[in-house]
């Protein structure tokens, strides 16, 4: 009785096909790291837009259950070209706004990889400033009719529009 072998179907691979398949793999590898910061930019654009859309309804709903004028103000830091948006509460014991100092509501200072412009019932607004909030989120549901354009500065530019009409839901408008 004779063993029959399979004749050469147990063949491994090649050096040199070992070698195509390692250099196609480093290949790929360098590619995704020098993409990295392009995600990474993605990424912050937004995380800081939903944000922006997330404590906007979340203040809205608080000033219904409280019963409180909240206010929101977007800024233009003086010199710079850097953005920023703070909350207001409004005391009426003290006759104007005080700025919220909770933890998701303080103020917040963007990296220069954001700008912001904002428009009221359609005008846009210079923000270069600081005073009462022109974004009034009031006790009785309704919002101000806003749109604020949340811009990526740097490569493709995105943009992000979050509004509301007064009287639905802060949202994307996109």
């Amino acid at each position: 009785m004779q063993i029959s072998r399979c004749p050469n179907s147990s063949r491994g691979f090649t050096l040199l096909e070992i070698l195509i398949v390692l250099f196609i793999a480093s290949l790929m590898t360098g590619i995704a790291v020098v993409s990295l910061p392009v995600f990474t930019q993605f990424d912050y654009f937004e995380r800081e837009s939903e944000r922006i859309r997330v404590l906007v309804r979340l203040l809205s709903e608080k000033a219904v259950m409280e019963s409180t004028n909240y206010g929101l103000q977007i800024y233009r830091y003086e010199n710079a070209r850097v953005y920023g948006y703070e909350f207001f509460q409004d005391a009426e014991e003290f006759e104007g706004w005080l700025p919220l100092k909770e933890t998701p509501f303080k103020i917040r200072r963007l990296d220069e990889k954001l700008t912001l412009s904002l428009r009221i019932e359609g005008k846009s607004l210079d923000i270069s400033g600081r005073g009462a909030p022109s974004v009034l989120i009031l006790s009785s549901g309704e919002v101000t009719p806003f749109e604020l354009d949340i811009r990526q500065a740097k490569n493709n530019g995105l943009v992000k529009t979050l509004g509301t009409d007064g009287y639905s839901d802060v949202d994307w408008l996109d």
